[in-house]
């Protein structure tokens, strides 16, 4: 008799509700990865697991599930819409997971949409998602980490409800410390203290020198000198080739006749005439030279000029010493 109550009480206590903190079950499906490189898609689905697992939920991948089937049945569940509710479901049931998630790498010509959905594995239906449009490829991995954080919390939500919120903390005042007594020590008088006598700072009296005269164009004064020396080479060499023209032409009547002679005198006459303006430029600059290098540097002004200007008229005038 107490046997059967045992069992009965037994069958009518209904079975424990499943724990809010366990872990959720999702199943990894395979991505749509419309033109995407089957690289791409390898890294992607990976990159995918992995995060699940660090957020705490309990990863189901799809070829450890399809792997027990048969080929025929492996092909008809990898082929399958996953749009479509019913092949959702027929996932589901076959990894026996609680949702099941599909991930996005659509290729189009502004770039990866990439994302995630969430379906759910008893009736199919949609529970959230989240797509990024225009994301170039060496982005992805970042834009599916982006789409996890959503769809992984309002997953959470949706089949855990919202966590409890944690009791305030209240805060604890840190334990007094008691200083310890100050000990009295007796102070001694202060000690007088005899002004030394100072001796007021030597004034040094710095006498101001005129600063030596510049002479700015000292400097320059051998330009004009080699160019002297050069112009007075220049026409030394017309003054030889002139003496040569005037010899030939003297000489012509002696020897061999000349056959243009009009010709070696105007030779004559233009490096006569070179010599000469060569010799005096030399000397013009030797001069130059000179004058430059003795020339004093430049004084200041001692004369200023003043101009006024009145009704009908105006001034102009000169005020200071002349030298």
């Amino acid at each position: 008799m107490w046997t059967s109550l045992l069992a009965a009480l037994l069958l009518a206590t209904p079975a424990p509700a499943a724990s809010s903190q366990a872990p959720i079950t999702v199943l990894v499906a395979p991505p749509d990865a419309s033109g995407a490189p089957s690289h791409v898609v390898e890294f992607a689905q990976e990159h995918v697991s992995e995060q699940l697992k660090s957020r705490g939920m309990a990863v189901i991948r799809v070829e450890d599930v399809t792997r027990k089937l048969t080929p025929s049945k492996r092909r008809a569940l990898l082929r399958c819409n996953r749009t479509e509710p019913t092949c959702i479901r027929s996932l589901g049931t076959t990894g026996k997971s609680e949702v099941v998630l599909v991930a996005e790498l659509g290729q189009f010509l502004s770039g990866y949409r990439v994302g995630a959905r969430m379906y759910s594995s008893k009736d199919g239906s949609l529970i959230t998602e989240h797509l990024i449009p225009g994301v170039r490829e060496d982005q992805l991995l970042d834009a599916l980490t982006q789409s996890l954080e959503v769809v992984v919390p309002r997953t959470r939500t949706a089949l855990r409800g919202t966590p409890p919120p944690m009791p305030p903390m209240k805060d604890v005042p840190p334990p007094g410390v008691t200083p310890p007594p100050r000990k009295e020590t007796p102070t001694a008088p202060p000690a007088t203290v005899t002004p030394t006598p100072t001796t007021p700072p030597e004034v040094v009296v710095k006498q101001e020198t005129d600063a030596p005269r510049a002479h700015p164009l000292r400097r320059w004064a051998w330009l004009p000198a080699a160019g002297g020396v050069a112009l007075a080479g220049v026409g030394t060499l017309f003054y030889l080739q002139a003496g040569d023209k005037y010899d030939e032409l003297d000489e012509g009547g002696t020897g061999t006749p000349i056959r243009d002679a009009a010709g070696v005198a105007s030779s004559g006459r233009r490096a006569q005439t070179l010599s000469r303006v060569a010799f005096g430029l030399a000397g013009a600059s030797l001069v130059t030279g000179a004058v430059m290098y003795l020339l004093p540097g430049d004084a200041p002004p001692k004369v200023q000029p003043t101009a006024t200007v009145v009704p009908g008229g105006g001034m102009v005038g000169l005020s200071g010493t002349l030298p």
